[in-house]
Order: C-alpha cells, then sequence, then structure tokens
C-alpha cells in the first residue's frame, strides 16, 4: 500500500526535484501542494507548483495556497541568486491554466487529515508556518498525524543563511519552535544530513539525458542556474540534496539513521536566530534552572547519518 503524503513547498529548484522524485515513486501517494513563502513569494511558489504538476501530468493533484509571511514580520525576501526570480532557475515557463484550491492550505490539510486519521505524512519542505497555523487553528489535529518530515535546522554543523541557522526555520523561528514543540512524530532532515550527499554535476547532465519527460526537462534546465550558485561557492562540481533528502527518507527511511532530542529554536532576532539547539543526554532540570526551556519538549528524531550510495542511487532510478 502506498503511503499518503502531503508535500508542503516552496518551489526553489531543489524543491521541483523533490516533486519529480515523489510523483515517480509508486511508493508514495501525493494528495496535495501547500504552497508557503520562502525561496521566492507565495504567488510564485504557488504558480511554480501548478506548473510543476502540470508538466507532470499530475493536474489532478490539487495546489492550496497558504502563508505569505511567517508568523511575525514581513516576507524575509526569496533567495533568487540560488533559485532565480522565478523560483525555477530563470526558465520563466508560461502560466498553468490549472486553479490553485480556494480554501487556504491550513484547512486543506486539516481537512485531509480529518478524512484518512493516522494515515498522512506532511513532508516540509520550507519554512514551517502552514503547520504553525494548522497548530492554531486546528489543534485537535496533532494527534491524527501520522508523521512529519521536515527540511529544515542544523544540529551539530553551521547553517547556511547565517553561521548559526539553516534557511528554513531562520525565514520563521516562531513557526518552526511551535512545531518542534508538539507530540506528533517528527523526524529532522537538516544540515546535518543534507551535507552529507552531493548530487554531482554530471550526473544531473545524465538525468537530462535519460528521460525526456517534460518534467524532467524542465528540471534539470532549472538546475543549471542552481548548478552555478554552487560553482561559485563551493570547492566541489555538485550540489548538496536537501529537499529529496525528505523524499527519499519516506520511502526508505532505512537509508538514514537517527538521534532523538529535544530542541528549542532561536526565536529572537538575534545573530543566533533561528538555531537549532539540542539537547543532549539526561538533563538536570531540578538543579540547572538554565535548562528550563527544554523541559516539556518531546524529543524530535534528527537524521545525522546518510547512506549517500543508496540515497543517490534510489534518486536516480525515480528521476529517470
Amino acid at each position: 500500500m502506498s503511503k499518503k503524503i502531503i508535500i508542503d513547498t516552496d518551489p526553489g529548484v531543489d524543491d521541483a526535484m523533490a516533486i519529480q522524485f515523489a510523483l515517480n515513486s509508486p511508493e508514495l501517494e501525493v494528495l496535495g501542494l501547500t504552497t508557503v513563502f520562502g525561496n521566492v513569494k507565495l504567488e510564485l511558489c504557488t504558480e511554480n507548483a501548478l506548473r510543476l504538476l502540470d508538466l507532470g501530468g499530475r493536474n489532478d493533484i490539487p495546489v492550496a495556497a497558504g502563508a505569505a509571511t511567517p508568523l511575525q514580520g514581513p516576507f524575509p525576501g526569496g533567495a533568487a541568486f540560488v533559485h532565480g526570480e522565478d523560483g525555477q532557475g530563470n526558465t520563466n515557463k508560461p502560466k498553468s491554466n490549472s486553479k490553485v484550491l480556494e480554501i487556504p492550505a491550513s484547512e486543506f490539510l486539516a481537512n485531509t487529515i480529518k478524512k484518512y486519521p493516522n494515515e498522512i505524512t506532511i513532508c516540509t519542505l520550507g519554512p514551517l508556518t502552514n503547520l504553525a497555523l494548522l497548530i492554531q487553528n486546528s489543534p485537535e489535529i496533532i494527534d491524527l498525524v501520522k508523521e512529519i518530515i521536515i527540511m529544515g535546522g542544523n544540529i551539530f554543523i553551521p547553517g547556511n543563511i547565517t553561521p548559526a541557522a539553516e534557511a528554513n526555520i531562520w525565514a520563521d523561528p516562531l513557526a518552526a519552535d511551535l512545531v518542534l514543540g508538539q507530540s506528533w512524530p517528527i523526524t529532522l532532515i537538516g544540515l546535518d544530513a543534507t551535507h552529507q550527499t552531493i548530487l554531482p554535476n554530471k550526473l544531473v547532465d545524465s538525468i537530462r539525458d535519460r528521460s525526456n519527460s517534460a518534467l524532467n526537462q524542465h528540471v534539470t534546465k532549472a538546475y543549471q542556474f542552481y548548478q552555478k550558485f554552487y560553482n561559485a561557492n563551493y570547492e566541489f562540481a555538485g550540489t548538496y540534496i536537501h529537499d529529496s533528502a525528505v523524499i527519499a527518507y519516506s520511502i526508505r527511511p532505512n537509508l538514514f539513521g537517527k538521534k532523538a532530542f529535544p530542541i528549542k529554536v532561536e526565536t529572537a532576532d538575534v545573530v543566533s536566530k533561528g538555531k537549532t539547539w539540542p539537547l543532549e543526554g539526561e538533563p538536570d532540570f531540578e538543579n540547572r534552572p538554565q535548562l528550563a526551556a527544554w523541559r516539556d519538549r518531546p524529543a524530535v528524531d534528527v537524521v545525522l547519518e546518510v547512506d549517500s550510495e543508496g540515497f543517490l542511487e534510489l534518486l536516480l532510478s525515480r528521476l529517470v
């Protein structure tokens, strides 16, 4: 039986590859895409989601637009220098003829989870604002979610938007702290994991040449812009695989090694904004009042190890 998933996304070149990965995986039944601000403004994220489904021939999958801004404050600005002004490597595809749902993402999430209680896995590829709104608007949903798999955070390594923080968590740390503090089952796949696997540039060329599908040709073309950012800023000929790690985990969790920690997020607008702070060991809350912020936090499964070869093999087999 296929796993029912909803992908919460801010497409994004790497989001596009992750969506292609999911659509091409028979183990997964994609029930919908929900969009959130992030790599570009919400309107573009939503348009990109519709276009990607068009290219994949999956107009049957609904798209619900979500949060345009963090829980507090304005849209923090996208990452055009990484993903292009259109979020898709400046491929500038024409607008989709498909329509977004009239209900917001949080309502779509709540309705779908109630329809399939304890069956839905939510795969998040962007800021966690839609999930925070789901908690605020429908708290009864928390006990009905099967699992949440999050691309975000940095536990023991530096961030990628600042030395302290990973981009998705930094974009709305209040939302992240709220989401990571709930009792639902969470797996956090942050930079500790995603920096362990590199997608070589030559392999992207191979993916392009091995499938003429409209979606594959679009994603690999958009990926050229993404590669240019990496080529200019990193000393290897490839890219880290961020968002697709969430899809790989949802299919083959045995490729990943985890450890559980309670996690607090730095929510103040300070130099460490967005940092995901783990609490290790057996804390002595009685004698160490400094640890009070972690006292009632549930343990979150954090991915710290990746079978990179197995991950790449799975990704390649599905994209082509």
